[in-house]
């Protein structure tokens, strides 16, 4: 986790092409309630572009603004600050729009249950976790979440420890996918170029996966035939997929930013 900026303002501008101004009001609150101040922010569009940063404020607030924009598009807040979990938050941006982005994340114990140590050196856990840091921390190129998987963590294609095969259900959010379209011709034969030679899965991952921006996973993790920790219908060589927050899913379409309400919108500039 990076470390705060401490002093800087808490408003930005970046200079880019000549065009309108948009801007995000951002709020920082912990779990409880209060303000988390001097975190660091960075808007970001995709996996690496960052178009803006600055700081949260004594009151945990922020607004930052990007120049130039011509049509919408989407957009996520990185908040970032040790003793905090990250946090992130999707939206689409305007043309002279303002949104007002709610960023809550959880505060870091500085005296971790020795369970979590465990879990956390753990080979099984390393080799079947991974989170937005991981995915942004990485040179590699990802066209979707498969290719994620794929590339930083091929033993959920395999298992591990005996298992017969690897990852055949997807669960998103909290709910499995049931019965996506099969990927047939050369969408289904891109999807194994770079895979292990033996991977062990059936078309459910590959069909979902590749549905998936990888900028818009906040976490994966994967149960092998090992696991019934859920025990629920289809929770064993199972992935379970959790988004950012202002990221749906819908399956057969994709991953997709949520259009903000008008309750987080103010008046165009």
């Amino acid at each position: 986790m990076v470390a705060a900026l401490a002093g800087a303002a808490p408003f930005y501008t970046i200079a880019s092409a000549q065009g309108t101004r948009a801007f995000i009001r951002v709020t920082a609150r912990d779990s409880s309630g209060a303000p988390i101040r001097n975190a660091e922010l960075a808007v970001v569009r995709g996996l690496h572009d960052v178009i803006a940063h600055g700081a949260t404020d004594s009151a945990g607030g922020a607004v930052l603004s990007v120049e130039g924009l011509r049509d919408s598009t989407d957009l996520q807040v990185v908040m970032r600050k040790i003793g905090y979990q990250r946090g992130d938050h999707f939206f689409p941006l305007y043309p002279h729009d303002t949104v007002n982005v709610k960023i809550v994340v959880g505060v870091v114990s500085a005296r971790l249950p020795t369970m979590e140590v465990r879990a956390a050196t753990d080979l099984r856990w390393k080799s079947y976790h991974l989170d937005a840091d991981d995915i942004a921390n990485s040179d590699a190129p990802f066209t979707d979440a498969w290719d994620v998987v794929k590339r930083l963590r091929p033993d959920i294609l395999r298992s591990r420890g005996g298992c017969a095969t690897g990852v055949q259900e997807v669960w998103i959010n909290g709910k499995r996918i049931v019965l996506p379209l099969e990927p047939i011709g050369m969408a289904k034969t891109r999807a194994f170029v770079g895979a292990p030679p033996d991977t062990r899965v059936s078309y459910i991952p590959i069909s979902v996966l590749s549905d998936i921006a990888p900028e818009h996973v906040q976490e994966m993790m994967y149960h092998d035939c090992f696991d019934h920790s859920m025990a629920a219908v289809g929770s064993v060589n199972a992935l379970f997929v959790t988004l950012k927050p202002g990221v749906a899913f819908q399956r057969d379409v994709g991953s997709f930013v949520v259009d903000s309400s008008t309750d987080n919108k103010t008046n165009p500039r």
